[in-house]
């Protein structure tokens, strides 16, 4: 049994609660975030680093039930990367840890990748913030390989650059353009699907709060160990904290939604554990007054969960082109038309194949 087969067979214990929509453009799992204009967090004061006071989000989105996948930056890169000479992609490079392997390019110079049959799930580590944005590019123009489809649409590509040589800092576009399609999550938006609960009963009797950590849980961060593994007496709940704690297992190679008992309150898959995930918040230096990194959120497969798990902390912030195996990225996106769904389970893998026509939802 291949490590997919595996997975399908854990998911359809947890079909019931995570059934999504499988978006006809990206080809990714999107679940749709409700609860508009949802409380925000009020624990900790806020400072650089924590997230008091965040969280709110006035309008629905749509965001990855997983991280993007080996399989999905496969294609991403075999159209950025495989092009004539003179005609590369800037801020593209593949990940540092992934599933795919090189394959001869169709263009002479270019670069091209296969993945092999049950790599497809594997996470991606070591993508920069800025290959993250021109991914979302990608995706606003329908996956279209002509230039420009890479170097605009969610974010200005030509604003790249570097504040000051010396002084350092960025100056990329800080927030999506308006009308994006698919984008970097903002904070907030990562905070709301990773810990908020519309039905969580609090203490005072009222429904909706917030979860402390992103396993519905406000007393314990999910455990980190390798999957179907006891972990002081507990099972594993999340690829993070044992990077090199298990000889003969390696994390890198686990693939997403190896754990589909740790879900957050909307179904989300390894909001801990894989990759840190970009978010679109700028680390800003306010006496210096521009930015000089972006910052993620999620525990790293190298951290220890309860470092980076909880509402009320990031993992860290880096400037937009340095590239980390910490570093992955999950896809976020509007509440837009669409023609049909297709039902899945966690991971990707199908439980029910059907497609049908609705009336078009109003975003």
């Amino acid at each position: 049994m291949n490590c997919v087969t595996a997975l399908c067979a854990l998911s359809c214990l947890f079909a019931a609660s995570a059934i999504g929509e499988i978006d006809p453009v990206s080809g990714i799992d999107l679940v749709t975030i409700s609860s508009a204009g949802n409380a925000a967090w009020t624990g900790r004061a806020p400072s650089p680093g924590t997230n008091g006071g965040r969280g709110a989000v006035g309008y629905e989105y749509r965001i990855g039930r997983m991280e993007v996948t080996t399989a999905q930056w496969a294609e991403f890169l075999n159209a950025a990367l495989d092009r004539p000479a003179g005609d590369q992609i800037p801020h593209v490079a593949r990940p540092l840890v992934w599933g795919a392997n090189p394959i001869a390019p169709t263009n002479p110079g270019g670069s091209r990748f296969s993945v092999p049959v049950g790599n497809e799930l594997r996470a991606a580590g070591g993508i920069s913030w800025r290959t993250a944005a021109i991914y979302c590019n990608w995706l606003h123009n329908g996956k279209a390989t002509n230039r420009e489809a890479f170097l605009s649409g969610a974010y200005d590509v030509s604003t790249f650059g570097f504040f000051h040589p010396e002084a350092g800092g960025y100056t990329d576009q800080l927030t999506r353009s308006p009308g994006a399609r698919y984008f970097v999550p903002s904070l907030d938006e990562w905070m709301k699907a990773a810990h908020y609960d519309p039905a969580k009963v609090n203490g005072d009797g009222s429904i909706g709060g917030w979860w402390e950590y992103s396993n519905r849980s406000d007393t314990a961060a999910p455990v980190g160990g390798p999957p179907g593994v006891l972990v002081n007496g507990q099972m594993a709940q999340a690829n993070t904290g044992w990077l090199n704690g298990y000889p003969g297992l390696d994390a890198f190679t686990v693939p997403l939604g190896a754990y589909p008992q740790t879900q957050s309150p909307w179904g989300l898959l390894d909001m801990a554990g894989a990759t840190a995930e970009w978010v679109e918040e700028p680390f800003i230096d306010q006496s210096e007054g521009f930015p000089r990194g972006r910052f993620s959120d999620g525990s790293p497969w190298r951290n220890q969960a309860p470092l980076t798990d909880s509402v009320w902390s990031r993992s860290g912030s880096d400037f937009p082109s340095f590239r980390d195996t910490i570093y992955g990225f999950r896809i976020a996106a509007a509440v837009i038309p669409s023609p049909g769904w297709v039902s899945v389970g966690v991971s990707g893998c199908v439980l029910t194949l059907a497609v049908r026509r609705r009336p078009m939802a109003r975003g």
